[in-house]
């Protein structure tokens, strides 16, 4: 079912991607990029491996405009929604994905729902793995730079 205020909302027209994640109260992903290159990225989003680290940093454009891409009209009919599972087994998830426009307006698609139990839509969920995949080098890339060379 559309969000009431997906209709509004045009691709072309989003300059921010937020992604959140958090398992059992503790956060386990939070990516942001950015039209301008900006990438902010903690975590992979796993409830048994939480990496605390934040990384801040640029990126070259074509990063935003791979997730970009992914938004596509069967994702953005998710925006403008926050939906709960009926029954949720394992440990509370709750997922946020919020798309900043040129204009400021905001819009989210948010979900709360068990880790052992159905989760977001299949097209949500492939758009969270779709951001994950598109910034682990950068993220792989910057934990590497914090760790420096191996020693001899």
């Amino acid at each position: 079912m559309p969000g009431p205020d997906a209709h509004r909302l045009a691709a072309n027209d989003v300059t921010l991607i937020l992604v959140t994640l958090f398992e059992g109260g503790e956060q386990s992903l939070f990516i942001l990029l950015d039209a301008e290159g900006l990438v902010n990225r903690m975590g992979n989003g796993s409830v048994d491996d939480i990496e605390r680290e934040m990384f801040i940093g640029k990126a070259d454009l074509d990063l935003f405009q791979q997730l970009h891409a992914k938004l596509t009209p069967e994702v953005l009919q998710w925006f403008g929604q926050q939906l709960e599972a009926p029954q949720m087994r394992g440990k509370i998830c709750e997922l946020t994905v919020t798309l900043k426009q040129a204009d400021g307006r905001e819009l989210m698609t948010a979900w709360r729902y068990g880790s052992q139990s159905q989760g977001p839509p299949p097209e949500v969920r492939d758009f969270v793995v779709a951001a994950i995949d598109a910034t682990d080098p950068w993220f792989e890339q910057q934990k590497a730079r914090v760790r420096g060379p191996p020693l001899p």
